[in-house]
This record gives structure tokens, C-alpha cells and sequence, in this order.
């Protein structure tokens, strides 16, 4: 696949559809390259030939399938991730290597995301902004909703990189913003708040 660069020392393979894959985000950080997730299907890392460091943003396949067909130094993982890698680096509070910034990322999606601030210009946060499925319907869950937006107010990079769409650079604060319309739809004290 292509990389497709964002800007100076940012770039991404585009994610696909057969198989699923998630985007495979790259930064380039002096003399270390580093991938955000590292996607599922040999024919999305046909350029990836290096030695990289890397974070896996969650466990699922689309995002850590092709772990065993890249050349990894060390890998930073949570430790849900951990139960389905067997391998990396346990990240449970923020880590700062660098220009880079790992720390778990709050998530309805998937338990145990991590997220990673490159510089101070760019957040990649894989799959972490969206909703999950439950009973049928998409849903936030409220708690994580509400610590997701703390936690990316907190954040010095303007932009955010989202998987299955690194190709469309948002503006921090307008996820922020529409996050917070979604948790202001909660009604009374549900937990879940329906999309």
C-alpha cells in the first residue's frame, strides 16, 4: 500500500476494507520511526521493511493482525492488548519518549485503548473516539465518554488522526465539541447513551 504523508515526518498506509485494516499511522521522531497500530493483511505493509518501534491503540485483528510481519524493537500495549499480543510493553500511565507521548485513552470501543501525541501537532487515537455496539444499537458509555473528554482537553496537539479516516486531519476541538453534544443527549444517570 501507499503512505500517504500529512505532513513532516507524519504519514499513514490507508486502512482497507479486505481484509479489514486499520490505518497504520508513522512518525518519524529523529533517528526512531515509529507506527501507530501496524493493520491485518500482508498487502497493507508492503513498504514497511524497517526496524520500528510501535503502539498498538487496542486489541482487535484490524489493528494488531500483522505483528508478526514487521520488525519491531519495542511495542507499547495495554494490558487488555497484552491478553491477546502476549508481548510489549505495558502502558498504564503516560510515557514520554522524546517527541512522543503514549497514555491509555478512555474508549467505549474497546477496553484498554492507548493513544500517542506526536510533537505537539497530532494525536493518534486509533478507533478510540467511536462508539461501540450493544444490543444492537451503537452507544457511548457515559463514565468513559465524559474521562475521553477530559483527557483530550488535556492534550497540547491541535489535531487529531482517527483510524479507518487518518485522511481527514480534525481539529481537536471540534471532536471535543461534538463529543460533548453526544454526552449532553444522556438521559438522567443511564450509563450508556445511545447514538
Amino acid at each position: 500500500m501507499k503512505e500517504h504523508t500529512i505532513s513532516g515526518g507524519i504519514s499513514y498506509i490507508e486502512s482497507s476494507d479486505d481484509p479489514l485494516s486499520s490505518d497504520i499511522g508513522i512518525i518519524r521522531d529523529g533517528t526512531v520511526t515509529w507506527l501507530f497500530d501496524v493493520g491485518d493483511g500482508a498487502q497493507n505493509i508492503g513498504g514497511l521493511n524497517g526496524t520500528y518501534n510501535a503502539v498498538l491503540s487496542h486489541f482487535h485483528r484490524d489493528h494488531t493482525g500483522n505483528l508478526g510481519h514487521i520488525r519491531i524493537t519495542d511495542l507499547y500495549v495495554s494490558a487488555e492488548t497484552f491478553r491477546h499480543t502476549h508481548e510489549g510493553i505495558i502502558v498504564s500511565g503516560d510515557i514520554r519518549i522524546g517527541e512522543i507521548h503514549i497514555f491509555p485513552f478512555p474508549s467505549s470501543h474497546a477496553k484498554g485503548c492507548l493513544a500517542l501525541e506526536a510533537g505537539d501537532t497530532y494525536v493518534f487515537t486509533g478507533d478510540g473516539t467511536y462508539c461501540c455496539m450493544k444490543d444492537g444499537c451503537a452507544v457511548y458509555n457515559a463514565t468513559l465518554l465524559k474521562d475521553e473528554i477530559n483527557v483530550l482537553k488535556k492534550l497540547r496537539a491541535p489535531f487529531l488522526l482517527e483510524s479507518h479516516n487518518m485522511g481527514t486531519v480534525r481539529e481537536r476541538a471540534a471532536v471535543i465539541a461534538e463529543l460533548e453534544r453526544i454526552y449532553a443527549g444522556r438521559v438522567g444517570n443511564e450509563p450508556y447513551i445511545r447514538v
